[in-house]
């Protein structure tokens, strides 16, 4: 496991909680500690503080239909106060994360967003705990009425 990751699997509870160092990426450090632990499926939180946060937001256009913003990127380091997500299954059965996060930047402001893979390095620590779904596969399918890849929730056999 990547030496900037400290992670402990309480066995009596399945749960794994530990902490993200200084310059790595908030998503490597999630599937690196599912990885390590050998976890397809969770649910996670965290907090602490990123070197920078790159979000979507949603919006509309004028005739109702729902899309994403542009990547927003803070100026400053922040704060985030409060993350939550999912680790499953890309459509070619890859580990993705999916991840929602309150966050205060240096000016004071508050925002968030989904956040993006890849574009969200740790400052200081990112402190989290995962609860594994053992009996679950969540993998990525097109979704009925969008026609982007969402997760689908199943039993695993």
């Amino acid at each position: 496991m990547d030496k900037r990751i400290q992670a402990v699997h309480d066995r009596k509870s399945d749960r794994i909680a530990g902490r993200f160092m200084k310059g790595i990426d908030l998503f490597e450090g999630i599937k690196g500690v599912c990885k390590e632990f050998g976890v397809e499926a969770a649910q996670f939180q965290c907090l602490g503080s990123l070197e920078y946060a790159t979000y979507v937001q949603p919006d509309q256009n004028k005739d109702g239909t729902l899309y994403y913003s542009s990547e927003n990127i803070t100026d400053s380091p922040v704060e985030l106060l409060s993350g939550t997500g999912f680790v499953g299954l890309d459509m070619e059965g890859e580990p993705e994360v999916h991840f929602h996060g309150m966050i205060v930047d240096c000016n004071k402001n508050i925002t968030g967003g989904h956040f993006i893979d890849g574009k969200n390095p740790v400052a200081v620590t990112i402190e989290f705990i995962l609860f594994p779904l053992n009996g679950i596969k969540m993998q990525r399918d097109l979704d009925e009425f969008y026609g982007i890849p969402v997760f689908q929730f199943r039993e695993k056999e």
